[in-house]
């Protein structure tokens, strides 16, 4: 399967209100939009971070930004960049490569190369020269092997091709768990951890053999190698003996969500390292309790900088940890989120950087170093994909002489600068979770963070989206938002003619349709497609077989109740009946229509396919003249009482192929 069909859908993914009805009330950091207007609202000065009232711009995984408008876009490049810039601060930040082989290659055809985050950010304070240049950082770490410290000894993407006689997989939230288990089972010698929880045990005449294609992440081993953790080892040179180790994990002041030893932090004033190793929990790095500037450690994994402006305002930074710990494979690195103060709104809408100008406008925050307003992208996806790539490197990207940051231990300017990398489409991209785990995971989100969760569940970051939604929300209270809409984008699942993804196009390489209509009552008006949005899902996991997506179209000119009849996938290979109802359905190409997800038959020797009767109930002139009387919806649909109330009924049965016939995916 090519994971890029699967992830054409990323604006489509999320639930909203039915596109006939009214949208909700505009909260931007509530994360509700008008999503079938293709409105977005953006708030003003009225948030809230900490003690600070005003305009709140966040940055956060790999990485993600909101610019202090509201505008959510994506900055996975390599380098230094120029976060924000104006008569108050100058913030840069060092974005390097998550560390592991696994993750260099992104979800799907429109994502970049590598993932990056932010592991350094410095801050000079241009109001107030007093102040020194202050820098916040996460060394970089030794992983033997490219395996991170709690995988040392094990084998990646490996599995045994059998459990343990009456021993299913369980859920485990770490390998360490995984591994713990096998000790208590008589006669586990080996185990397998899956990313996505999942943990199999193994007895000595089970045969390691290479993971299923489209299971998650694997690492698999020996009871008495794998799962022992190891120590992280900081790269040579660092001086981690001057580090302050904190909490990592976003986890919003919940211990519960701590995870590890913690991440060392280490602090720089005007490029000279300071030793805050012994700094306790809730203590000052610069200043006391009481100053006018300050910078303490706040909870249990942040950092919050308080400053008073020169007008006697106060503006907040908070920066916090994030990631599974050091060396590990979605490491530590920094979210930031910081708050310009509301009195001094005016003087702030000159801001420059990838944080954007705060004046209520999201129109105007692509903006060039020189203060030439770039045109924002027209469609909503091209925030996450090259589009944004080009723009974070060609303006943003800091040069030796302005740059503010110290490089890590052993490095210099020329290790750190911006990497100006070919854009990279890969065909069949590695992630930690396998495509359907991160649909699911990532279905239920924010219209305005699906696609950032997409990338992070992708590298490795799944199990912490939830802390940053709750990160955004409560940065504001106020309901009242300045409306902005975005230059006209085509709704989701639809082209130009119509619709994406039909039998027809599913499969551009491939010549024919991956549909077939094996039965129908009547003709389909003007040959239009009645099933779009098509998808495919080869087997996920090891609990999960082959499915295929797609929504259905009405035909017609009225409105239909839809029923769809098919069967869902039970397991790897069983199946089980089952029937959607979609009343009301109108006509054409629907941006608010469901997905359906269907389980395919599979045989040996024949190509996987599956089988769906689609009824169409409606008053429309067509379907009285051509619909049979003897025609009427399976009752396992439960539809109501149609003959006699001059309703006709149509119906469609349609073979679907579960794969495009060119697929290298068997």
């Amino acid at each position: 399967m090519n994971f890029g069909q699967a992830f054409l859908l990323l604006f489509a993914l999320a639930k909203v209100a039915d596109a006939r009805v009214e949208h909700q009330t505009p909260k931007l950091r509530k994360l509700q939009t008008s999503r079938h207007k293709n409105d977005w609202y953006v708030a003003g000065f009225d948030e809230e971070l900490g003690e600070c009232t005003g305009a709140v711009c966040g940055m956060w995984g790999d990485p993600h930004m909101i610019s202090c408008d509201g505008l959510g876009f994506d900055c996975n490049a390599v380098g230094v960049f120029t976060l924000m810039k104006n008569f108050l601060y100058n913030i840069q930040g060092h974005f390097i490569h998550v560390g592991t082989q696994e993750i260099h290659r992104l979800i799907d055809n429109n994502r970049f190369p590598k993932a990056s985050y932010a592991t350094d950010l410095a801050i000079d304070f241009i109001e107030n020269e007093s102040l020194p240049t202050m820098q916040f950082s996460i060394p970089e770490f030794v992983n033997d092997d490219d395996m991170p410290p709690s995988e040392r000894g094990c084998r990646e993407d490996i599995v045994y091709d059998v459990d343990i006689a009456g021993q299913p997989r369980t859920e485990e939230e770490t390998i360490v768990a995984c591994r713990e288990r096998c000790e208590s089972i008589e006669g586990c010698v080996a185990f397998t951890y899956v990313a996505d929880g999942g943990c199999h045990v193994a007895d000595d005449a089970a045969r390691a053999m290479h993971k299923p294609e489209g299971w998650s992440r694997t690492v698999s081993g020996y009871v008495d190698r794998c799962g022992h953790p190891a120590k992280y080892e900081a790269i040579e040179g660092t001086e981690v003996d001057k580090a302050k180790v904190i909490g990592n994990g976003s986890g919003n002041g919940k211990v519960k969500n701590r995870r590890g030893e913690g991440c060392p932090m280490l602090f720089y004033m005007d490029g000279e390292i300071q030793d805050i190793s012994q700094v306790p929990d809730e203590g000052y790095l610069y200043g006391a309790e009481g100053s006018a500037n300050f910078v303490k450690l706040h909870e249990w994994n942040k950092i919050k900088i308080g400053l008073t402006t020169a007008a006697g305002n106060y503006a907040e930074i908070m920066i916090e940890t994030d990631g599974q710990g050091p060396g590990e494979l979605w490491g530590c690195h920094w979210n930031m989120w910081t708050c310009l103060p509301a009195p001094e709104e005016a003087s702030f809408q000159g801001s420059t950087g990838l944080m954007g100008s705060p004046d209520g406008d999201t129109s105007n925050d692509w903006v060039s170093p020189e203060g030439e307003i770039i045109t924002l992208p027209n469609k909503p996806k091209q925030l996450r994909t090259q589009t944004a790539y080009d723009y974070c490197l060609d303006n943003w990207c800091v040069a030796q002489e302005d740059s503010i940051i110290m490089p890590p231990a052993g490095q210099t300017f020329d290790s750190i600068k911006c990497m100006d990398e070919p854009y990279y489409e890969p065909e069949d991209p590695l992630c930690v979770l396998s495509a359907d785990k991160i649909i699911e995971a990532c279905k239920d989100k924010p219209l305005l963070l699906i696609d950032a969760c997409h990338v992070d569940c992708c590298s490795g970051g799944c199990d912490q989206i939830d802390d940053v939604i709750d990160d955004v929300e409560k940065y504001s209270e106020d309901d009242d938002g300045v409306e902005y809409k975005t230059p006209d984008p085509k709704p989701p699942m639809c082209d130009d003619d119509g619709f994406e993804s039909t039998g027809d196009s599913a499969c551009p390489s491939s010549e024919g349709s991956v549909v077939e209509v094996i039965h129908q009552t009547a003709d389909i008006p003007e040959d239009e497609p009645i099933l779009y949005g098509i998808a495919f899902s080869p087997p996920s996991d090891d609990d999960h077989g082959r499915e295929v997506k797609f929504r259905v179209a009405n035909p017609y000119d009225s409105n239909a109740d839809v029923y769809v009849r098919y069967e869902k996938k039970v397991g790897l290979y069983a199946n089980d009946p089952a029937c959607d109802s979609l009343p009301g359905t109108i006509p054409d190409c629907d941006v608010a229509a469901p997905e359906i997800t269907v389980g395919c038959i599979e045989y040996p020797g024949v190509a996987p396919f599956a089988l769906v009767d689609v009824y169409f109930a409606s008053v429309d002139p067509f379907v009285e003249e051509n619909a049979d009387p003897e025609t009427a919806v399976e009752k396992c649909c439960k539809p109501p009482e149609y003959a006699g109330n001059g309703i006709g009924v149509i119906k469609y049965s349609f073979k679907i192929e579960c794969s495009c016939p060119d697929s290298t995916d068997e």
